[in-house]
């Protein structure tokens, strides 16, 4: 049985998370920590049944919902200012606060530290989509590590880090030129942000057939703005209600679509 709760971290943030809980019997067992992705936030994974299979693996699952999205703290306005005019140091609170999170489930969650040959135990942040914008502020720049947080306490615990399905802003990458990719943040037919944003959750939530042979050339992939089947043609509005926060998305998800790029650029400059 899952359980909820709220890290309150030192900076005044406040995260709320769900917890698959300790693995009984086991002192080895690997804590993913679960960074979500844009408007989908960290009550998909407890609806998609994870926590429920993570013991069986030797695995404890928190899924954390990341700042702006429900039970955790909002943005105050002047951070949302630094997001919409590209300030590297919305960057560097975000990685701070990463380090702070970690730090507190070292400190309360009872996590076994990386076994001796670092095959088993430990903590792996795992950034899913946009949430790898998140891990990678901090694994990008370790130096936003604060007094407080003991460097050496947080390389006996974080074994590895998973990036799940980052998009290519999260490193500052630029698609190729003349690519002719969809993107549901500039489609001329979406007049509104609710059209903006149901256009990404079809477009993202649907089911691309990879061309036979294909060789990496971004251009020939499936491009349409939705496929015959989607996840979310399954889901009820009730249900979209609950793993769905449009209006957070909207308010910092999209600056980050527009801005992270150009930060990260420069941020991967400035560790170079």
């Amino acid at each position: 049985m899952s359980t909820s709760s709220t890290a309150k971290l030192p900076d005044g943030n406040e995260l709320y998370f769900t917890d698959s809980g300790p693995v009984p019997n086991s002192n080895d067992y690997t804590t993913l920590l679960i960074f979500h992705g844009s408007s989908f936030h960290g009550c998909f994974c407890t609806r998609s049944l994870l926590h429920s299979f993570a013991a069986a693996h030797n695995f404890r699952t928190i899924n954390v919902n990341r700042k702006d999205y429900p039970g955790s703290t909002k943005y105050a306005d002047a951070e949302l200012e630094d997001l919409k005019n590209g300030r590297l140091i919305f960057l560097e609170r975000l990685g701070t606060l990463v380090a702070y999170l970690i730090d507190y489930f070292i400190q309360e969650g009872n996590v076994p530290k990386v076994n001796g040959d670092r095959s088993a135990g430990g903590i792996v942040p795992v950034g899913w989509s946009m949430g790898t914008a998140t891990m990678m502020a901090l694994f990008s720049n370790p130096t936003l590590i604060p007094k407080g947080v003991s460097r050496d306490l947080l390389e006996q615990y974080v074994r590895d880090i998973i990036l799940y399905d980052p998009p290519h802003l999260s490193f500052g990458y630029n698609l190729p030129k003349g690519h002719n990719t969809y993107n549901p943040w500039a489609d001329p037919d979406c007049k509104t942000m609710e059209e903006h944003y149901k256009a990404f959750n079809g477009w993202v939530s649907s089911y691309f057939d990879e061309p036979d042979g294909w060789a990496g050339n971004v251009n020939a992939l499936d491009m349409r703005k939705c496929a015959e089947r989607s996840t979310m043609d399954s889901w009820t509005s009730e249900e979209m209600a609950a793993i769905c926060d449009p209006q957070a998305a909207a308010r910092s998800e999209l600056p980050m679509c527009v801005n992270f790029q150009m930060q990260l650029i420069f941020w991967r400059t400035d560790q170079t």
